[in-house]
């Protein structure tokens, strides 16, 4: 494994390592990037251990979540498989959120602990390393676009989980949380009885679409110093895609279960066909709003940690951003 692709973050006042015949700045690939945070008070090793503590925590959560959605959610179908779980958006961004923080912590823990990898070695151990170790880049590989595309979508599907359940289901009464009758306040008598039934299930709740999005903005702000996503099209196309995708993933899983993951996928509730085609649009049209809110917190993370104003003042001709 390539000792320059293990090597630090140059700080801003060492400057960028210059391409061959050429003039152009260049600047660190992302993999590097998300094994760095840009604040000088998080040390690598502290980094490797927050990530492993998220990680750990997810992956316990994950448990949890089955079983709340098994025998609370679900009570009726107990004992039986209910795959009407695993095509619900809240899963599906779920499972890309702890996959994307499984990535992360390996290639960090790699990066610090084990920055030369033998590749010619055939033991177990260092093909396993290599495995959790962050990818080569090469000039034309595009490898660093894929991953960041990776890194917004599963940043996206978690802040528009949190923003569809609180901000549209939790109103129209298709949440968990306890709702008033036709339009009446939700009485004292009913909060206390719903948190009166122990810690499991408003636990459950309150990590599966509020502690996502709190450990998401942790991660933009503190745990990588990803810069802001270029090129901005090819992120917004494929934020729409992958939304798409979902929608044909959600018809799937209505002819599979015969139920639909949001109510305004049905016909019966809905009535009218085009209500349900302005929730799809807004649906869509909420990716890339979601995706410009990430990006604008992104920006605010690099003026906050900003080192100096020499690059502030450098040419922006000078200034690469291939890697982001």
């Amino acid at each position: 494994m390539s000792t320059e692709e293990r090597a630090p973050l140059l700080s801003t006042r060492q400057g960028l390592p210059v391409a061959n015949s050429s003039s152009t700045v260049q600047d660190h690939p992302i993999f590097l990037r998300v094994c760095h945070s840009p604040w000088p008070w998080v040390s690598q090793s502290c980094l490797v251990y927050l990530r492993g503590l998220i990680f750990c925590y997810l992956t316990g959560l994950a448990g949890m979540l089955l079983r709340y959605k098994f025998h609370h959610e679900y009570p009726h179908n107990e004992g039986k498989p209910n795959w009407h779980i695993f095509f619900e958006f809240a899963s599906m961004a779920y499972l890309l959120f702890w996959f994307y923080h499984l990535i992360t912590f390996c290639w960090s823990f790699t990066h610090l602990f084990f920055p030369d990898v033998d590749e010619d070695d055939n033991s177990w151990e260092s093909v396993l390393l290599c495995k959790m170790s962050p990818p080569l880049q090469t000039p034309k590989s595009r490898k660093r676009l894929y991953f960041s595309i990776f890194y917004t979508i599963s940043h996206v599907f978690v802040f528009m989980n949190t923003l569809i359940y609180w901000c549209i289901l939790v109103p129209k009464g298709y949440g968990h949380l306890p709702k008033g009758k036709e339009g009446e306040p939700v009485s004292d008598s009913t909060w206390k009885d719903f948190w009166g039934h122990g810690w499991f299930e408003p636990f459950c709740i309150l990590n599966l679409y509020l502690a996502t999005s709190l450990i998401a903005l942790f991660e933009i702000f503190v745990l990588n110093s990803i810069k802001r996503q270029v090129p901005v099209p090819a992120h917004v196309i494929a934020t729409v895609f992958f939304l798409s995708a979902y929608l044909g993933w959600a018809a799937f899983g209505k002819w599979f279960t015969g139920l639909y993951p949001f109510f305004w996928m049905d016909p019966e509730i809905m009535k009218k066909t085009e209500y349900i085609a302005s929730y799809v649009a807004g649906f869509l049209c909420l990716g890339p709003a979601v995706f410009a809110f990430m990006y604008g917190l992104i920006g605010m993370r690099e003026n906050m940690t900003q080192k100096d104003d020499g690059d502030k003042k450098q040419p922006a001709h000078n200034r690469s951003l291939l890697d982001e």
